[in-house]
């Protein structure tokens, strides 16, 4: 069979699509974005109301965004034979949304995947440093971010690796900062090979956002052992439980906390977030089981 995936960019995943593809036999096919031509199934990572690909069986991620902008709405799903999600949250209000729609696509929750030998582990020791491997943008609830620093401890700093994509978030972040005495260093955007070095020097791995589909982020941290702190958006509960915080007070008493454990953190990855929820995919898009191990949330 000939199968491809859709995605903007080149991300993570691809090769782990093209390996997962190939090992059966089938050949993989990278695209873009959409188009016409020869393919028996395609995969698109995320939702999009572009026309789907005539002629192949079309299988659609939506990851987060794609809740909030409507497309659901606008979506051919007589061409979509399935649909994933990798929220359980997110899953439960498409399936009503979809319900109301007379909308017969199934749907299933399947968690996003890191490839655990990319990223440096070691046994780590919390440090007076907080990363954050994320967009400057108002989603990720930074000012919340920037309370929690100042409620640490003096020599605390707060470093945050990722487009500036709203500059007002940004001088927020350097003029109450500054007004606080507190150390915030904005980076730009890092490259996903420099981030396994970046995270080296960092304790602690936060998330504030607003919302989120199931971030990469915060699992790539967890990969080298550092200790999750995330904000509890919806969903969150059970991706990442017992690293959740709801109040400021929380955030900083986990961050202080001496309950730190790299191999914990490892684990909770290679149990939730492993390859296999590549496997899992490729046999909903293959319509095809095997024997591959899957925990199912």
């Amino acid at each position: 069979m000939r199968v491809a995936l859709v995605t903007p960019w080149d991300n993570a995943w691809v090769p782990m699509y093209r390996e997962a593809i190939q090992k059966r036999g089938h050949e993989f096919v990278h695209l873009k974005k959409a188009e016409a031509g020869h393919f028996d199934v395609v995969i698109h990572g995320w939702m999009t109301d572009a026309p789907m690909i005539s002629g192949a069986r079309n299988v659609m991620f939506l990851r987060r965004y794609e809740l909030f902008t409507g497309v659901l709405n606008r979506v051919r799903w007589d061409s979509v034979e399935h649909l994933i999600c990798v929220n359980r949250w997110i899953a439960e209000v498409v399936k009503s949304s979809l319900g109301r729609m007379k909308v017969k696509t199934p749907v299933s929750t399947i968690y996003n995947a890191v490839d655990t030998k990319k990223w440096t582990f070691k046994k780590r020791k919390k440090n007076n440093k907080v990363g954050m491997s994320c967009h400057v943008h108002p989603k990720k609830n930074l000012p919340l971010a920037l309370q929690i620093l100042a409620k640490l401890p003096e020599g605390y700093e707060l470093h945050i690796a990722g487009e500036i994509q709203d500059p007002c978030t940004a001088e927020y972040l350097n003029h109450v900062g500054n007004a606080l005495r507190r150390r915030i260093y904005l980076y730009g955007h890092i490259d996903r090979r420099q981030l396994d070095v970046w995270w080296e020097a960092m304790g602690v791995c936060l998330s504030t956002s607003l919302s989120e589909g199931n971030p990469n982020n915060v699992i790539e941290a967890m990969a080298k052992g550092v200790k999750p702190v995330v904000h509890y958006w919806p969903g969150a509960e059970e991706q990442f439980p017992g690293n959740l915080f709801g109040t400021v007070d929380e955030a900083v008493q986990m961050i202080l906390s001496d309950d730190y454990d790299s191999e914990r953190y490892l684990k909770d990855v290679q149990l939730r977030y492993s390859l296999s929820n590549i496997e899992r995919a490729v046999d909903i898009a293959l319509q095809q089981e095997t024997e591959t191990a899957w925990h199912p949330v």
